[in-house]
């Protein structure tokens, strides 16, 4: 059975992975503080920004493939310490996909629509990265690394990553507290990505890689949406707001300039929409479910008044 380690494993995607490649790989899992309660796992402490015992981790595991979706995420957090950004997401990228090579190991980096400027939207992986921020020019350079280090390897692009997590609020499960909590929440028109659930996007990558075929991958929910938009058909699929009145539509420049007035260093630009084609992954017979499957799973999996909020959130 081949060695499969995923990097970040306690993470909304990481977990996501690790319980659905249990059938087919010895999977070993990396988290900082706590494993979650996933049986048929083996998991360990790793910091990936430790280069040594990041190399010494997977010289002693020699996986036939690592999956990488641990980073720095916090998109404002990464403008106010650019060096920890730098090193979490780029340099120590690098470290890991050259340990990879040294193995053998095929390397899956897992980065973001916002290597892109959102100047246009719907981008393919042809189109050129301009990212506007820190975030996006640090998995930038960590996308450069992985494709440098191995012909094989694989990047591949996922936005608007949303699913249940216990640790992590993300953009959905923000908007969902929120609004069965009674608060009126503020959400942003004309913004754009590819809303894409995290246990879909897990099921992706695994085939992804599976495929021999190395670069770059753009893999997403086939739907082009606002963020008010996709709060709106977060709020209609869990039966929430029946009166339209807790979701506020808020323009990007109003809202960043709001942002940018109370704590001018610590917003970074968004790009306006970086939506994602997902024609080549289609090529290769992947392809993910639309929003209002992937809602209606969601809904499925959890009842929402039994779900607590995490004290951090995912920007």
């Amino acid at each position: 059975m081949p060695t499969l380690l995923v990097i970040g494993g306690s993470g909304l995607l990481g977990s996501r992975l690790v319980e659905a490649a249990r059938k087919d790989y010895r999977v070993i899992g990396t988290h900082q503080s706590s494993p979650p309660p996933i049986e048929g796992v083996e998991w360990l402490v790793l910091h990936k920004e430790n280069f040594y015992a990041a190399g010494l981790a997977v010289e002693r595991i020699a996986p036939d493939i690592i999956i990488d979706t641990a980073a720095f995420h916090d998109v404002d957090a990464c403008e106010a310490d650019r060096e920890r950004a730098w090193r979490v997401n780029a340099d120590a990228t690098r470290s890991l996909a050259e340990a990879a090579h040294e193995q053998g190991s095929r390397y899956v980096f897992i980065s973001t629509d916002f290597v892109f400027s959102g100047a246009k939207g719907s981008y393919a992986e042809t189109d050129v990265p301009h990212p506007v921020n820190r975030y996006g020019a640090s998995k930038l350079a960590g996308e450069w690394a992985v494709l440098h280090a191995d012909e094989r390897n694989q990047v591949i692009r996922p936005s608007v990553v949303f699913g249940w997590n216990p640790s992590r609020l993300n953009f959905a499960t923000w908007v969902l507290t929120s609004l069965r909590d009674g608060k009126s929440i503020q959400i942003v028109r004309d913004w754009w990505g590819s809303p894409t659930w995290a246990d879909a996007l897990a099921q992706g990558i695994l085939a992804l890689a599976r495929l021999p075929d190395g670069g770059i991958f753009h893999l997403a929910g086939p739907d082009r949406m606002s963020r008010y938009d996709f709060a709106l058909q977060l709020a209609d699929a869990f039966e929430l707001d029946p009166e339209d009145t807790l979701i506020r539509p808020v323009s990007a420049a109003r809202f960043i300039g709001k942002a940018r007035a109370k704590a001018p260093r610590s917003k970074a630009r968004r790009p306006r929409d970086s939506s994602l084609a997902i024609d080549k992954a289609a090529e290769h017979g992947v392809i993910l479910i639309d929003y209002a499957e992937s809602l209606y799973r969601m809904h499925k999996q959890q009842d929402l008044k039994d779900f607590k909020v995490p004290t951090r959130y995912k920007s």
